[in-house]
């Protein structure tokens, strides 16, 4: 018979709540969120949020969090000693969670890209006096429309 290995468990119940919300909320989810509510509706978004939140959201998130802790295993091998079916699921979860850690890395990368240009004495997005301004023109005053074809300093370094 095969020991069981020993795994490490959360030192108290405060830690593993915590873990629980951040990695639930996320913080895409703090940024999208307005957004999301503003262009579905506002106010009225809010009523099916909330109410598919309660029905289906917390469930499967309470469900995912006890087969964890029940078989003490990680999520392919978890939903397959539920069922040998359910290692598909496992298989999806940890693919989607690859797949949106590749996301944010992506955007934490411009993040700090754009940090770190942001100390240079002259803001590279000041001008279009750069290497990288190919079909820019200097957009002074506040009612400026871009030419055809060319784009803003600001656009041009983003993309």
């Amino acid at each position: 018979m095969k020991e069981e290995e020993s795994r490490q468990t959360w030192e108290n119940k405060a830690q593993f709540i915590l873990a629980c919300i951040g990695n639930a909320v996320g913080l895409g989810n703090m940024w999208r969120f307005p957004y999301l509510c503003y262009k579905s509706g506002g106010g009225a978004f809010l009523v099916p949020y909330f109410l598919m939140l309660f029905l289906c959201g917390i469930p499967l998130l309470l469900m995912e969090v006890t087969v964890g802790q029940y078989t003490r295993r990680g999520p392919i091998a978890a939903m397959g000693k539920i069922c040998p079916l359910f290692k598909g699921a496992g298989v999806g979860t940890v693919v989607i969670s690859f797949l949106l850690s590749t996301y944010y890395n992506v955007i934490m990368a411009w993040v700090i890209y754009y940090l770190v240009h942001s100390f240079y004495s002259e803001l590279p997005w000041t001008s279009c006096n750069a290497t990288w301004a190919v079909n820019c023109f200097d957009d002074i005053g506040p009612n400026v429309t871009a030419p055809a074809g060319m784009k803003s300093v600001t656009e041009e370094f983003f993309e």
